[in-house]
Formats: structure tokens, C-alpha cells, sequence
């Protein structure tokens, strides 16, 4: 539970952080900070909307909404080394998948059974789940259609390079 927790403490800001960057969310959350090079605003909003989600209901049922959709994204996450293989066949790859097929494909099977495993066991708490997931979609709409300019498909930069 706590390494859960732990996982999204850490990633979080910085997807605020990309999705302001390519002007997908809220421009504060794009800034760094001057001597730590962190999205501080980020991972200050994330710390103010955790406690708030936490104090609105049972911690229990919050863990349960938020890691069945974080396992349909790492099971897609993992998936996706298949798709991109197949599209960018002759791309430099740095890091080799130990294992492969066989390892992202046991990981994809495996996260597919905890998904699977929770539509059963709990389908309330899953909807529940995919329709917070879903609330995203038409917020996304909205975003894009206010936002004049297409995301900047740059390459990315590591945090520390920013804002020298």
C-alpha cells in the first residue's frame, strides 16, 4: 500500500507537470524550482488534493478506485513496448527488455487478471474507478478546445535540464 502510494507521490506532479508544459492543464504547474529543479506547484497541489480525497471518504475505498486504474495503465504501459517494436522497427533501443517477448507479456497477462479480478469481486468500486477516469475525457475536450496551439511534440528534456 505504501509503495502504491508512494509511486503516485512521485509521478503525479510530474505528469502535471508535462501536461501544462504541452499546455494540456494549468500553466503554474509547469514551473520548476529555482534551486531544487522539482515541480513544486505540482507536487504542492497533488499534497493539497490527497488530503482532501482522503478526508472525503474512506482510505479503503480511494486506494481501491485509484490502484485498479493504475494497473490498467501499467498493464497498457507494458503493451505498449509491443506496439512500438512493431511501428519503429529499426529505432535505436538503449535499454533491452530482459526477457523479451515473454517478460512484457506475462506483465500485460497478469495485469489484465487484477483488472479482470476486480470487475468481479468488486464491479462497484471498478465503475467507480473507470468513471473518474472517464470525467478526464470531456475535461481533455474542454482543454484542447480552448488551447489555440497542438502540444509541442519536442523531444523531452530530464527536469534538471530545465530552467537553467
Amino acid at each position: 500500500v505504501f509503495s502504491a502510494i508512494n509511486s503516485v507521490a512521485l509521478t503525479a506532479p510530474r505528469v502535471f507537470y508535462a501536461m501544462a508544459a504541452d499546455g494540456l492543464f494549468f500553466k503554474k504547474l509547469a514551473e520548476v524550482h529555482p534551486r531544487f529543479r522539482t515541480p513544486a506547484f505540482a507536487i504542492t497541489v497533488l499534497g493539497i488534493w490527497s488530503a482532501v480525497l482522503s478526508l472525503m471518504g474512506k482510505f479503503q475505498e480511494l486506494l481501491n478506485y485509484t490502484m485498479f486504474v493504475a494497473w490498467i495503465f501499467y498493464g497498457l504501459g507494458a503493451a505498449a513496448v509491443f506496439a512500438y517494436r512493431r511501428k519503429y522497427p529499426d529505432m535505436p533501443r538503449p535499454y533491452l527488455v530482459p526477457g523479451y517477448p515473454w517478460t512484457p507479456l506475462i506483465f500485460v497477462l497478469a495485469a489484465a487478471a487484477l483488472v479482470l479480478n476486480v470487475i468481479v469481486s468488486t464491479p462497484r468500486n471498478a465503475f467507480i474507478g473507470l468513471g473518474i477516469v472517464a470525467l478526464g475525457l470531456p475535461a481533455y475536450a474542454l482543454w484542447r478546445m480552448r488551447t489555440v496551439e497542438a502540444p509541442a511534440t519536442a523531444e523531452p528534456k530530464p527536469m534538471a535540464d530545465l530552467e537553467k
